[in-house]
């Protein structure tokens, strides 16, 4: 099968027409949002998902407490469907993300912060679904049915709401025009994703890495590894892999570190710059076939890597998303050239359902 002919394929290149789309639909429902949370007095925030859906949240999370100071929790569902735990979400925003909106471990945390007066927002690609009635607020997807069993554009799609919603939550409804650049990107991303796929066709394992904003990606891109290409990927904050996970890397071990040029302050930069540098001279060090994607091509000139170039944003909150471009069509070309078929992997199903 060839990657061109396949739903993840034609999916992931819907994505700029999905965010357009998006943020109008969602403009109104982001304002009220803005104004519970003040009116509440919300001062901090829990969010809840799996898989895909939970790098997201990620992503929002380093964006919630790096602009708005808010703490953001990652929840833990089967505290309240495993163990009866009554949490206590008073001032708290409750932000559940869902593709199908049917998770129902997600739907009973929903349910419990109903009851303690939370502010509960349901982020979902289905304005019908259960999910998404049940929560005090909807931000949809907007990015029509998503057939592959790879979540593409709605992973997208969840990141540019995330994105947002914390723009809300800061006062700001001005929204960009970033979906152009990414529509533009798509040719870039595609030709320099060709020969790393092809060194990843005959992979086993390899580890993912990056810190912060840019943690999302390589999460991600792990999984869509994992559940296209079969690949037994790993992924970690670049300073975590430090306290342990590192000792795993030997000669010739394949490593991808995603690495944003531009910080979220700019005053930052190069602290952010220098700390991506010192990961990479690292995995050097240690012998591994490192793989950067990066839009700071000269920050490692010289080093022995395969640069994926992808072209530079305002800061690393839009990075990310040519980063999610190229762990996209790098797993379903991986997959294809495996000869596998990305829109169906073996034992797994579109909607997952976990109580």
């Amino acid at each position: 099968m060839k990657y061109t002919e396949t739903l993840m394929w034609k999916e992931l290149n819907e994505a700029p027409a999905a965010i357009s789309a998006l943020k109008v639909y969602n403009a109104d429902v982001l304002k009220k949002i803005s104004h519970a949370v003040r009116e509440r007095e919300i001062n901090n925030v829990y969010t809840v998902a799996r898989g895909t859906s939970d790098h997201a949240m990620i992503y929002f999370k380093y964006l919630a407490e790096s602009f708005l100071g808010l703490p953001v929790a990652s929840g833990a569902p089967s505290a309240v469907t495993m163990y009866g735990s009554k949490m206590n979400f008073k001032n708290t925003l409750v932000l559940a993300c869902s593709q199908s909106g049917k998770a129902e471990d997600v739907m009973e945390v929903i349910k419990c912060a109903n009851g303690c007066g939370a502010v509960t927002v349901a982020i979902t690609n289905d304005e019908n679904s259960p999910l998404a009635k049940l929560a005090e607020f909807h931000l949809c997807c907007c990015a029509g049915e998503e057939k592959s069993v790879a979540a593409t554009k709605t992973f997208s799609c969840q990141l540019y709401i995330a994105r947002l919603l914390v723009n809300a939550l800061l006062g700001s409804f001005n929204f960009d025009e970033f979906e152009n650049s990414l529509n533009d990107a798509l040719p870039l991303i595609d030709k320099q994703t060709d020969a790393p796929a092809k060194d990843f066709m005959g992979a086993e394992d390899c580890f993912v890495l990056s810190r912060g904003v840019s943690a999302a990606i390589a999460f991600e891109c792990a999984l869509k590894l994992q559940e296209t290409s079969y690949i037994k990927a790993r992924a970690y904050h670049s300073s975590d892999f430090y306290h342990g996970p590192m000792a795993m890397v030997g000669e010739g071990t394949k490593v991808i570190l995603f690495a944003a040029k531009n910080s979220l302050e700019t005053s930052l930069n190069e602290i952010h710059r220098q700390d991506y540098l010192n990961c990479a001279l690292k995995m050097r060090e240690l012998g591994a076939k490192l793989y950067i994607v990066t839009d700071d091509k000269q920050s490692f000139t010289g080093l022995d890597a395969h640069i994926i170039e992808v072209p530079e944003a305002e800061d690393e909150s839009l990075t990310v998303f040519y980063f999610a471009l190229t762990a996209q069509m790098l797993a379903c070309k991986v997959s294809c050239g495996k000869g596998l078929n990305p829109d169906c992997p073996r034992a797994l199903k579109k909607v997952t359902i976990t109580k």
